[in-house]
């Protein structure tokens, strides 16, 4: 447990300290939530359980995205400036590495998908006047399901950033962000209420997001220090 510490306060200082990372994360943070929540406010009036619905269907996809950004430096910066290999030297598993990079990517990540949220609310407040803030089921998805797809973002795209080159990996984010929010609108298309907040779907949400942590848990099991060693350039 206090190797997972480390490793995971370490990545959290790392993210914190990258200003060009913090940047990126920050104006996207702003900017999306403020052209998104013209749309809301447009569309569902004074209607809380709609705007609810609304800021919740655009602050997981943010999410994802935060969780990719911080996680594009964390898990190839060791490869790119050769350190990984002193990491491989260490009595550390790959595994409990993994998971302290992830929540050490998970955390900041999330900490930024809360203060868009935050921009969101207010700014569909101011234009519509829907009193959202305290909406049981908006805070339910924020403190639950939010963090787990972040999670399950980071520690899918850390997992594969280890396993694969660098030729490969400059495509792979992309990919996997656009498989996520791929998955995310299906998701909101089969349940009940569509992108609606409901029980039911806020269930299936938490659900999927847990398997899909499951699964990148699964496949950091799976790689090997020689796998890693061969796809440092």
């Amino acid at each position: 447990m206090k190797t997972f510490r480390v490793i995971a306060g370490r990545e959290m200082r790392l993210a914190l300290r990258n200003r060009s990372v913090l940047i990126s994360a920050l104006i996207f943070a702003v900017w999306f939530p403020v052209m998104s929540a013209l749309g809301i406010a447009a569309a569902a009036g004074e209607d809380t359980t709609a705007v609810a619905g609304g800021i919740a269907a655009i602050t997981l996809p943010v999410g994802v995205f935060m969780g990719y950004l911080f996680c594009a430096d964390a898990f190839l910066r060791e490869k790119r400036d050769g350190t990984i290999e002193t990491l491989l030297c260490t009595p550390v598993s790959l595994r409990r590495l993994w998971e302290g990079k992830a929540v050490g990517v998970a955390v900041p990540a999330y900490l930024m998908t809360l203060a868009s949220a935050a921009v969101t609310i207010a700014a569909v407040y101011t234009l519509s006047s829907a009193p959202i803030a305290g909406e049981p089921l908006l805070i339910l998805h924020l403190a639950v399901v939010v963090p787990v797809w972040i999670a399950a973002a980071a520690g899918l795209i850390g997992a594969a950033q280890l396993a694969l080159g660098m030729r490969e990996n400059q495509i792979l984010g992309f990919v996997f962000i656009f498989g996520f929010i791929f998955l995310i609108v299906v998701l909101q298309g089969v349940a009940p209420g569509g992108g609606g907040l409901s029980v039911t779907t806020e269930g299936i949400f938490a659900a999927a997001g847990l398997a899909l942590l499951a699964l990148a848990r699964f496949i950091a099991g799976k790689v090997t220090k020689e796998r890693i060693v061969r796809t440092i350039p």
